[in-house]
C-alpha cells in the first residue's frame, strides 16, 4: 500500500481544487436568464400582454442571439443586436393558441458565447374563446387591453379611435380605465386604430378584426429619449480611421446571418397574387415579411421569385440576396388578382429551387398564401405527395399562411409537415418583423455537433 506524506495530500487537494475550479469556470455560460420558466395562465388568443423574459450578457465579449428554436404555436420577439458585456435585454415570449388543453412546450436559445443553448419551459391553460367575451350574449363586445411595448406593462388612461371600414363619420372614441383596459362593441370589419399618448410613439394602424377575436391587445412603442451631449472642449480632427470605425459600427449590427453560424440559403418565394390575397390587409403583410427578410440576406444567399394566381410566373430568377434594392422594388410592385393555381406554382418552385440546389445549403421553398387553392380535381394528397418527395431530395417547403380559413390551414399544416418545414400563421403585424427571418435562421442554423 502507498503511503502519502501531508505534503503530498495538500498538493493533491490544490490539485483538485485547481482542476474543479477551471471545469466549473469553463462552463460558466454567457446568457443568464432570469428565469427558466413561463407560465401563460388561463389564455385564449394572441391578443393577450407577452411574457417577458429578463436576460443577462454575464460574458466578456458582445452577445447575439443566432436562434430560438420553438414551436409552430409559439412566437418570440426580441431586440435584435449585439449585447455588450453587463447588458441586459428582454424577451417577449407569445403563445398563439389553436387546440384547448394544457400548454407544455419549451424554447432553447441558441447565442454566439455559448456552446449549448439555454432551455426554458412552456406552462399554462388553453380556454375557449368564448370564455373570453366579457358577454356570450354579445360577441360584438370585446375588451380592449393598451400596453407598453417593451415592457408589456398596462398604460393607463390612453385615449384610442377606431374607425370601421373607413367610415370616418361614426368613430369610436375610447380613452382606457387606470389599468389600461376598455370594453366596446366592435363588430366584424376592418379598423384603422389611431392614438397619440404622452411618452409613447403615435400609434397608426389597420387591423381586421374577426368574430373570434374577444380581446384587443394595443402595444405602444416608448419613444426614444435622445440626450443632449456637450463636446469636448478640443475637438480631435476627423480622420479617415475614424470614418471607417463609424462604418463598420453602423453594419455589424445587420449582419444577423454570420456565416460561421448559418449556411448558405437556397431560398424560392412562392408567393400567393390571386385576389382573394387582396382582403383583410394579406399582402401587404406579406410584402413587409418578404422585404424584412431581404434586408438581412448576403451575397451567398440567393433568391428566387415565383408568383402564381391563375398562373404561375417567373418574375425573378436566382440573383445574390445583396441585391437588395432590385428584390424589394420586385415584391413592392406585385398587385393580386386572379384565381389560385397552386399546383402550377408548386411545380416551377421545385424546378428553380432543384436547378439552383446549393450542396450542405439550406434548400428552401418558402410558400407565402392564404391556402384558397381553386383547382378543381385536385386533392390534397397529390399536393402531400409531391412535396414529400423533393423533401427526400433535400428541398423544404415552408408556408406562411395569411388568413383564417379554418380548412385552408388544416391544408396548410399538412403540406408543410410533408415539405419537413414549418406553417406560421401570420394574422397581425405584430409579427410580420421576425416570422420569415426566424424561419430562414431556423432551417440554415449550423448547430455544433
Amino acid at each position: 500500500m502507498v503511503k502519502y506524506t501531508l505534503f503530498q495530500k495538500v498538493t493533491t487537494s490544490i490539485l483538485l481544487l485547481v482542476f474543479f475550479g477551471f471545469s466549473t469556470f469553463s462552463q460558466t455560460k454567457a446568457f443568464k436568464l432570469t428565469t427558466n420558466k413561463v407560465d401563460f395562465g388561463r389564455i385564449a388568443s394572441i391578443a393577450y400582454p407577452a411574457k417577458v423574459i429578463e436576460f443577462t450578457n454575464a460574458g466578456k465579449e458582445k452577445l447575439a442571439i443566432l436562434l430560438i428554436e420553438k414551436g409552430p404555436n409559439v412566437k418570440v420577439s426580441f431586440e435584435r443586436k449585439f449585447y455588450q458585456p453587463g447588458e441586459k435585454g428582454k424577451i417577449s415570449v407569445y403563445y398563439d393558441v389553436r387546440e384547448l388543453g394544457e400548454i407544455n412546450e419549451e424554447i432553447k436559445i441558441f447565442t454566439n458565447l455559448d456552446t449549448e443553448p439555454e432551455t426554458v419551459t412552456l406552462s399554462g391553460t388553453c380556454i375557449s374563446v368564448q370564455e373570453c367575451f366579457p358577454n356570450s350574449n354579445n360577441l360584438n363586445l370585446r375588451n380592449i387591453l393598451v400596453v407598453d411595448k417593451s415592457t408589456q406593462k398596462p398604460v393607463p388612461l390612453a385615449a384610442m379611435t377606431f374607425i370601421r371600414n373607413h367610415n370616418t363619420r361614426n368613430p369610436v372614441e375610447l380613452k382606457m380605465d387606470k389599468n389600461g383596459k376598455a370594453t366596446e362593441e366592435l363588430p366584424i370589419g376592418l379598423y384603422n386604430i389611431n392614438g397619440t399618448v404622452n411618452g409613447y410613439e403615435p400609434y397608426v394602424n389597420e387591423t381586421f378584426i374577426p368574430k373570434t377575436l374577444p380581446s384587443l391587445l394595443i402595444e405602444l412603442t416608448p419613444k426614444q429619449i435622445i440626450s443632449v451631449v456637450q463636446p469636448p472642449a478640443n475637438i480631435p480632427e476627423v480622420s479617415e480611421v475614424a470614418d471607417t470605425s463609424i462604418k463598420q459600427q453602423v453594419t455589424i449590427t445587420s449582419a444577423e446571418l454570420p456565416e460561421d453560424k448559418y449556411a448558405a440559403n437556397n431560398i424560392v418565394l412562392l408567393l400567393d397574387v390571386s385576389s382573394s390575397m387582396r382582403s383583410q390587409g394579406k399582402f401587404s403583410l406579406l410584402q413587409q415579411s418578404v422585404n424584412n427578410l431581404i434586408l438581412i440576406l448576403r451575397p451567398i444567399d440567393y433568391v428566387t421569385i415565383i408568383t402564381y394566381a391563375s398562373d404561375s410566373k417567373l418574375v425573378l430568377p436566382a440573383i445574390p440576396g445583396s441585391e437588395k434594392e432590385k428584390i424589394t422594388g420586385i415584391v413592392q410592385d406585385l398587385i393580386p388578382s386572379g384565381s389560385t393555381q397552386g399546383v402550377k406554382g408548386l411545380n416551377t418552385a421545385y424546378d428553380m429551387a432543384t436547378s439552383q440546389y446549393i450542396t450542405a445549403g439550406n434548400n428552401q421553398i418558402i410558400l407565402a398564401t392564404d391556402g384558397e387553392f381553386s383547382e378543381k380535381g385536385v386533392k390534397d394528397e397529390f399536393y402531400e405527395k409531391l412535396i414529400s418527395d423533393y423533401a427526400q431530395k433535400g428541398i423544404k417547403l415552408s408556408i406562411f399562411g395569411f388568413g383564417v380559413n379554418e380548412q385552408a390551414i388544416v391544408r396548410m399544416k399538412k403540406m408543410a409537415v410533408s415539405g419537413n418545414g414549418s406553417f406560421i400563421q401570420v394574422e397581425s403585424e405584430r409579427f410580420v418583423k421576425s416570422v420569415l427571418i426566424d424561419e430562414v435562421k431556423a432551417k440554415s442554423f449550423l448547430k455544433e455537433k
